[in-house]
């Protein structure tokens, strides 16, 4: 079994890992435990501080997962040569622009987060065949990140492979999928998931919401809370069970042309999402300990 690259603990689970960017990490970090941080915004000339306040984050205590940066690169690929993110995806790393500065950056962040992050993911660029040569060149270099794999393109059989080889894996293009398939993809997941206990599968670009109670994988992670910021539509949601069930008064909604300090500036909106996220998470592993104890699933 390999062992992938991170400080981790196999009994904390389930976890919702927020997507943050820079100056959000301390906003956060009063309410929140779990991030996720792509290599790309680590490497962002204009974001100088943020490697080192997510260096910060980990020594404090915070789980940071730390994302490839793959999805950044094939989205601005696609948009500069007018193909679809899937055709993108597909494209051999060779003939991805900007790949080889990613590797590169990828290297250099592992080299100083990787063992202190709780895990990292490998650079899931040209398919499955091109996967495994980029994984390999990466474990020749002493880094073991998690494995991707894409259930509509990569078969089963590679599913099994990877559950037998390695402690974790993450499943992609479940943001990608319509509703249904996303549904079907979770359960099948879920159940070929019986034949390896011990293995911890990540669902890559996923919210917690009422699925993941009826399927209670191992880890999840969104940008949900934080685009909702970055780019100004957020709304302030209370759920339960996963569900929402009400939209909080205007008040709490984010106003772009706020003084960011004010009471609906970015401050305040990004501490609002780090409880949020707090909130569900609880809720989240509230309802599995439930259901457990009421021998609903194991």
């Amino acid at each position: 079994m390999i062992k992938t690259g991170g400080s981790w603990d196999s009994s904390d689970r389930p976890i919702w890992f927020a997507a943050v960017i820079e100056y959000q990490v301390e906003l956060y970090k009063p309410y929140y435990d779990y991030l996720l941080v792509a290599v790309n915004e680590l490497g962002n000339a204009k974001r100088s501080g943020f490697r080192e306040a997510v260096a910060e984050a980990i020594n404090e205590g915070k789980r940071v997962f730390i994302d490839s940066g793959i999805f950044n690169l094939t989205q601005r690929h696609a948009e500069k040569h007018g193909i679809t993110m899937d055709q993108a995806l597909g494209t051999a790393p060779d003939d991805i622009d900007g790949f080889d500065e990613l590797f590169a950056l990828y290297c250099n962040v592992m080299s100083e987060l990787g063992d202190s992050a709780w895990g990292y993911i490998e650079m899931d660029q040209g398919g499955r065949e091109n996967k495994i040569k980029t994984r390999k060149r990466l474990e020749a270099l002493g880094f073991n990140p998690v494995p991707v794999y894409h259930p509509l393109n990569d078969g089963w059989d590679y599913f099994d492979e990877l559950a037998s080889t390695y402690d974790r894996i993450c499943v992609g293009n479940v943001v990608q999928a319509d509703t249904e398939t996303r549904k079907r993809i979770i359960a099948t997941i879920y159940e070929r998931c019986r034949e390896y206990p011990d293995l911890w599968v990540h669902l890559l670009g996923l919210t917690p919401n009422p699925w993941m109670n009826a399927y209670p994988l191992a880890s999840c992670d969104s940008s949900t809370l934080s685009s909702g910021v970055r780019w100004g539509n957020s709304k302030s949601e209370t759920s339960a069970a996963l569900e929402p069930i009400s939209e909080l008064p205007r008040g709490y909604i984010y106003d772009r042309g706020a003084d960011p300090h004010g009471a609906t500036g970015w401050d305040r909106a990004n501490r609002l999402s780090g409880c949020t996220a707090s909130f569900t998470l609880n809720n989240w592993r509230g309802l599995v300990k439930d259901y457990k104890e009421a021998g609903l699933y194991d």
